[in-house]
């Protein structure tokens, strides 16, 4: 069996509210309930949920993020990584590509360690034209502007910059929701194949089962905040347990 990547024991994690519109002030909101599950390296883990159920909270509380928690959480791997459902976002608008990939590398060590400045500068660019290439674009694309790109090309950067962080484990969270659906198709094709061939963890997180039988090797139905079932992907959607993953089923026209 491989080695677990992540391990995750009874967590529960708490909302403080601030007040408001009929919302009592400083109460607590449970949004996760006693979550467990564990995580192989070199695994694709699909979570599965509606919007609301808890799913980016948990990638949040994964990543350090959420600070009002208890449970344990075991990540073996540094330098986690997320790619969200807007990555324009998450690019700074007023940088060029090529600034924004050499960003992470300029907070490694490693690297260009003792080197030059022009060595270093040398290595960086290096770095970000064979990740370029891996993920399928250009290396003039490095002059552009994030407003300037597509949106799968915007999602592509968004992966690149992620993986040039030197992580072993990403999290996805609806990455391919705010795409056409054959942009989509390129996407997860390109996530499959970076998986494959540098052997990376995914935590992919979805509302389109579709997708996720696509993508995952087990998968979690979550609903408010609890996780329902969890198997691989041909034992959830063969043989569902639950009456909430069978709607889920009917819902994407993948039940029997």
């Amino acid at each position: 069996m491989k080695e677990n990547i992540l391990e995750v024991k009874d967590l529960n994690v708490y909302y403080t509210n601030k007040g408001g519109f009929l919302k009592h002030k400083n109460t607590k909101q449970h949004v996760l309930k006693n979550v467990s599950f564990t995580m192989r390296k070199g695994e694709v883990l699909g979570l599965v949920g509606e919007s609301g159920c808890g799913k980016t909270s948990l990638a949040k509380a994964i990543l350090g993020m959420q600070k009002q928690f208890d449970g344990e959480i075991q990540l073996d791997c540094p330098n986690p990584q997320m790619v969200f459902q807007d990555p324009y976002a998450a690019l700074n608008p007023a940088k060029k590509i090529g600034w924004i990939l050499e960003e992470p590398l300029r907070r490694r060590k490693q690297g260009d360690g003792g080197a030059s400045q022009e060595k270093a500068r040398d290595w960086r660019r290096n770095q970000v034209d064979e990740m370029l290439e891996r993920v399928g674009i250009d290396i003039k694309i490095k002059e552009h502007y994030p407003a300037e790109l597509s949106g799968g090309q915007r999602q592509r950067i968004a992966i690149a910059s992620a993986l040039l962080c030197d992580t072993g484990f990403l999290i996805a969270d609806e990455p391919v929701s705010a795409l056409d659906v054959t942009i989509q198709a390129q996407i997860i094709k390109l996530l499959l194949k970076l998986h494959k061939e540098m052997g990376i963890s995914i935590l992919f997180i979805s509302h389109d089962l579709r997708v996720v039988y696509q993508m995952c090797d087990r998968v979690m139905i979550m609903q408010s905040g609890v996780i329902l079932e969890q198997g691989t992907v041909e034992d959830i959607y063969e043989n569902p347990k639950t009456d909430y993953t069978k709607l889920l089923l009917e819902a994407a026209d993948l039940a029997d």
